[in-house]
C-alpha cells in the first residue's frame, strides 16, 4: 500500500496517476520485470549529495548515474549517498523505494533520455507498489531539471545506484 503522504501528494498533483501492486521488487530492474515493462520506462531515483545538498538523480533502470555529468551541469561536486544515511529523510518510504517527488524537498534531476518516454514507472514508496505518471506532468509538477548524459550505460558510467 502506498504510504498515505505519497498518495495525498499524487492525488493533489497528478490526477491521472496509476497505482499498481506487484511482487516484491528490490531493484529498478526487478520493478521493470514485475511491471512487465522495459527498464527504459522505469525511473530509478538515486540519492546523491551535491556538495552536501541531498538530491535525486533519476535515470532509467537500465542505466547508472554519471556523476561527472551531474557535476558539470550543477557546478558542484557529486557523490552517491549511502542508503543508511538517507533512509530517515524519506520516511515513510521503505529504503530503496523512494519515488522522485518534490514532497521530499530535494532537487530532482533527470536524464534527458528518460523524457522520451510518454509515461514513467517508479516505486510508490514500498517494494510492492508502483506509480505510473505522465512524464511531462511529472516534470512540471515536481520541478524536475533535465540533464544530458546523466544516465550512462555500464560501459561508460561513473557509478551505479
Amino acid at each position: 500500500m502506498i504510504p498515505s503522504l505519497i498518495e495525498s501528494h499524487l492525488r493533489e498533483s497528478h490526477r491521472g496517476y496509476e497505482h499498481h501492486t506487484h511482487r516484491t521488487a528490490m531493484s529498478a530492474q526487478e520493478l521493470a520485470a514485475a511491471e512487465h515493462v522495459s527498464g527504459h520506462r522505469v525511473a530509478k531515483a538515486v540519492v546523491v549529495s551535491l556538495d552536501g545538498l541531498i538530491a535525486f538523480a533519476v535515470v532509467a533502470a537500465t542505466d547508472r548515474v554519471s556523476l561527472s555529468a551531474l557535476e558539470e551541469a550543477t557546478g558542484r561536486p557529486a557523490e552517491l549517498v549511502a542508503e543508511s544515511e538517507f533512509t530517515p529523510r524519506f520516511e515513510p518510504c521503505e529504503a530503496g523505494a523512494e519515488p522522485p517527488l518534490a514532497m521530499f524537498g530535494v532537487p530532482i534531476f533527470v536524464d534527458e533520455m528518460l523524457l522520451q518516454e510518454k509515461k514513467l514507472v517508479m516505486p510508490g514508496g514500498t517494494h510492492e507498489d508502483a506509480i505510473v505518471l505522465d512524464t511531462g506532468e511529472w516534470m512540471r509538477c515536481e520541478g524536475v531539471t533535465a540533464i544530458a548524459g546523466l544516465g550512462a550505460t555500464s560501459a561508460r558510467s561513473d557509478f551505479g545506484g
